[in-house]
């Protein structure tokens, strides 16, 4: 339960990160200096990233599944932020389906987003593996140096 409150809780971090590293430059580039974020956005972000890292958890999080099955798995994760991002946002106004050039930003957006968090989780738990894998056998080589 600890490793999962702890995956949760990296992957919620990161998430958050990202969305506000990415609105920042995207509020930035179309709104300008005066540009801001209200309360209630940052609550919904910080909700939205929650819920993206309890789906990572249900969905994502088993390394034993198939590439295949990883594949549809990243697929329908996909499918399933995207469609709740683009409701949640078109609610508060964030963007308009009527405005082409905004719900092309925004879609950009959380693409954006939803890449650079996976491939960064996937670098980052490969060299954690790495980095694992070269202590056991840092590991094995002195133990067999001690038993010769």
């Amino acid at each position: 339960m600890r490793e999962k409150l702890n995956t949760l809780i990296l992957i919620f971090t990161r998430f958050s990160t990202v969305i506000f590293l990415i609105d920042s430059i995207a509020l930035l580039a179309f709104k300008g200096n005066k540009a801001g974020l209200y309360a209630t956005d940052i609550l919904v972000i910080l909700a939205l990233a929650l819920v993206c890292a309890a789906l990572y958890l249900l969905l994502l999080n088993d390394k034993k599944t198939s590439k295949t099955k990883m594949l549809l798995l990243q697929l329908l994760y996909f499918a399933i932020i995207n469609t709740l991002v683009l409701f949640v946002g078109n609610f508060l106004n964030w963007f308009s389906f009527c405005h082409v050039k905004t719900f092309v930003v925004f879609e950009g957006v959380i693409i954006s987003v939803i890449v650079i968090t996976i491939v960064y989780s996937y670098k980052s738990d490969a060299a954690t593996a790495k980095r694992m894998i070269e202590k056991l056998k840092a590991l094995d080589r002195s133990s067999e140096s001690e038993n010769n």
